[in-house]
């Protein structure tokens, strides 16, 4: 009779929590609670025999034990995801599977998408829309739309976009009391509801600080995980945002939303065109990524347009 293997979901489990060193992270990654991944790696724990985890106040670190069984968990997970990949690989000159994060999904991939696929017939196009990073040791993606610092070991990386952010808000709150156009000081947010992105905490407050203003207390203040959620929020007049330009040109074209001060804060992140560096030249991979440059190239021009026209 053949070895019992441990339980596969356990196992995950274990590899996300090891390689984030956190349950609230691999939680998060694998769309679980973070008591579920506790529960996964204890089940675990108990088939061994043995911990693989100490765990501490607010985090947990490796036992012995568990620093080496990780380094055998991680190259059977990969060799099993190499060998998924050789399967599917005739397949390859066919079809395209895409991840990106929703609002670039939502704002940019779908909206244009038919342009690129009347220039590739035949093609079948995945679109993963999620916040977590594809791990392409594992996950069946071929390409996927990053947003960093560029520089990913094994990876090929092409810059899409160049990232600043400048509040954004609703035309709705350049009308009545209290309207935007008469702040003619950014300190006059003090009067109005500020929208936080929690992946960029401190956002808000270099806006605010290079304005000078900082430490400045708005009226109330709204936090949101992703910037789909921050946009919507700021287009149905709830608050005001950090937008992403050039990201945002459709929108500010379409008069959805406006650009009431001037100042723009570069960061230092971009976003970014990523596949394995081995593929970067699979005629469908290239033609994509070139389109993808195209687009946000064009984006790029319109809000130079957008913000010599600007009448505030």
């Amino acid at each position: 009779m053949g070895k019992r293997l441990p339980p596969l979901l356990a196992l995950e489990a274990f590899d996300a929590a090891a390689r984030h060193m956190s349950f609230k992270a691999a939680a998060s990654e694998l769309n679980l609670t973070p008591s579920a991944i506790s529960h996964r790696v204890k089940a675990l724990e108990r088939h061994l025999g043995l911990p693989l985890f100490r765990r501490l106040n607010r985090e947990i670190r490796f036992t012995e034990a568990g620093q080496d069984y990780f380094g055998s968990v991680r190259r059977a997970l990969d060799e099993v995801a190499r060998a998924s990949q050789r399967l599917q690989a005739p397949s390859q000159g066919d079809e395209l599977r895409v991840s990106a994060v929703p609002f670039i999904a939502a704002a940019w991939l779908i909206p244009n998408l038919e342009s690129f696929l009347d220039s590739q017939p035949g093609l079948r196009l995945y679109v993963e829309s999620t916040q977590r990073n594809a791990d392409f040791a594992r996950d069946p993606v071929d390409a996927a739309i990053r947003w960093g610092h560029g520089r990913w070991p094994g990876l090929s990386s092409t810059r899409l976009a160049s990232i600043s952010v400048t509040p954004v808000a609703s035309p709705k709150l350049m009308q009545g009391r209290g309207a935007l156009r008469a702040l003619t000081r950014p300190r006059d947010l003090r009067d109005h509801t500020l929208i936080h992105l929690s992946y960029l905490p401190k956002a808000w407050d270099r806006w605010l600080a290079a304005a000078g203003v900082a430490g400045l207390k708005p009226k109330r203040e709204i936090w949101v995980d992703n910037m789909q959620q921050a946009i919507d929020a700021a287009e149905r007049g709830i608050g005001i945002t950090l937008g992403v330009t050039p990201l945002l040109a459709p929108r500010l074209l379409e008069q959805r939303l406006v650009m009431p001060f001037g100042l723009e804060l570069s960061e230092n992140y971009a976003y970014w065109f990523v596949c394995r560096r081995a593929e970067a030249d699979r005629p469908r991979l290239k033609a994509l990524r070139e389109w993808l440059v195209q687009l946000l190239a064009q984006a790029d021009v319109q809000m130079k347009l957008l913000q010599a026209k600007r009448p505030f």
